[in-house]
């Protein structure tokens, strides 16, 4: 049921991120482990995570299996509004694309760079903190299959906080709202798989 639940809270003809001009800071994040992956240097045998996040706004995170150039830039043209000010870190995967927005600024990591003038990936990187403080305390374990799902409803919380200033109620009733086009059927626990 709780599956459902966060279905509903995927986003319903999201508008792209940053269509007022404003700043949509991105960055990337490992979680879990890949079943059967052996662990080597890097973060080959985890689960890669992209959040797009507007400063003083919503979240929107992704599920990649591939992180690879050509997969960032879809997620990008996709999900944020050319009018945007993009805000990364020094990754190669972000140069190219970064350079069909209204700008580009990027913080060096490697270099202990992460904050210089209105470059920052802070914001997003306090996002990863909040969903894998929920993800390692509260739920513990997350397959593969369900985690976009999980990352739905961490988005759906930030996007929908109190310091936005929406309140339970109105909280709930987006997310009742977003139920509206999903089919959030679930098959009871003594009928056939076939069914």
């Amino acid at each position: 049921m709780m599956h459902r639940l966060r279905e509903a809270m995927k986003p319903n003809n999201a508008v792209p991120f940053g269509s007022d001009g404003g700043a949509v800071e991105v960055d990337e994040t490992f979680i879990g482990r890949k079943t059967n992956a052996k662990v080597k240097g890097g973060f080959l045998h985890k689960h890669a995570v992209v959040a797009l996040v507007e400063r003083d706004g919503r979240a929107r995170s992704f599920y990649m299996p591939k992180l690879g150039a050509d997969d960032m830039r879809d997620v990008l043209f996709h999900h944020i509004s050319r009018d945007a000010h993009l805000k990364t870190d020094e990754s190669s995967r972000y140069i190219t694309p970064g350079k069909e927005f209204a700008s580009h600024e990027t913080v060096n990591h490697a270099k202990d760079e992460y904050v210089r003038g209105t470059a920052s990936t802070n914001t997003v990187e306090g996002v990863f903190s909040i969903f894998k403080r929920g993800m390692i305390g509260t739920y513990q374990h997350c397959g593969e299959q369900h985690l976009q799902r999980y990352l739905a409803e961490f988005d759906f919380r930030y996007s929908n906080r109190s310091a936005l200033e929406i309140s339970d109620t109105e909280r709930a009733e987006k997310a009742l709202k977003g139920i509206v086009g999903k089919r959030l059927t679930y098959r009871r626990i003594n009928e056939a798989a076939h069914h």
